[in-house]
């Protein structure tokens, strides 16, 4: 498994429920036969559509996916299904909750009781409050990744030596998302994005990744409402992603 799957497993037995790993090679024949238990996808959002396809017939409330991109249209045929969006940083040794992360759908309130007890705070949230977390995470996600590698910074270095460009990203982000889902955006989102990475202000990732269900998604967004995203256009541009 990968860093948030091993992290979530930690979590979820400490609170003492029985987990079976599925991985790309072993478990499917297991899981999909069981008809009840709740499945988690923690892949990332490029590897959805191939999981997707297998799981195809599985009953959406039993299905738990934990993307932080912009995955709603994957997800557009599976009603019922439960989302969820984590804060915390796992990179090997380190591990750090940054904040609650949030939980919507028919197994939110279980999850994230489990969550909560394994040691990974958790609350559950109706639609509503999701669609505005979205948002926000949208933002972090934006930040936290194709800038760092252009600029070739840690975050700490990046949110001082370029904190206009940085506003505008999450800005851009949070507005894009936000509209399309006709929600407010949380207040004051800046400023607790800004405290959420105090601990992890080292980070300084090698190569930007799920950038079409990130910065380009923002981009595609933005345009789609009319508006746009020039910053976090040109930053996809200098990474030569076209969208």
């Amino acid at each position: 498994m990968g860093e948030v799957g091993r992290r979530l497993t930690t979590a979820i037995a400490a609170a003492g429920a029985d987990v079976v790993p599925v991985t790309r090679a072993a478990g499917w024949r297991e899981a999909l036969a069981d008809g009840t238990t709740p499945l988690l996808v923690c892949v990332r959002e490029e590897d959805l559509p191939d999981v997707l396809a297998r799981l195809a017939g599985v009953a959406a409330e039993r299905l738990v996916f934990v993307q932080n991109g912009w995955v709603r249209p994957l997800l557009a045929a599976l009603s019922g299904v439960t989302r969820g969006l984590l804060w915390f940083t796992s990179k090997g040794d380190f591990h750090r909750v940054l904040r609650p992360s949030v939980i919507s759908g028919p197994l939110a309130e279980r999850l994230a009781a489990a969550l909560t007890r394994g040691g990974i705070a958790a609350v559950a949230v109706d639609g509503s409050a999701f669609a505005a977390a979205e948002a926000e995470k949208m933002g972090f996600n934006c930040v936290v990744g194709l800038p760092l590698v252009v600029h070739r910074l840690s975050l700490a270095e990046y949110l001082t030596r370029e904190e206009g460009e940085a506003r505008a990203v999450f800005s851009e982000a949070l507005a894009a998302v936000a509209g399309a889902l006709a929600v407010e955006p949380p207040a004051r989102a800046w400023e607790e994005f800004v405290r959420a990475c105090g601990p992890i202000g080292w980070l300084r990732p090698s190569a930007a990744k799920a950038l079409e269900f990130r910065n380009g998604a923002v981009v595609r967004l933005a345009r789609e409402l009319g508006g746009q995203a020039p910053v976090n256009l040109r930053l996809l541009a200098a990474a030569g992603f076209r969208t």
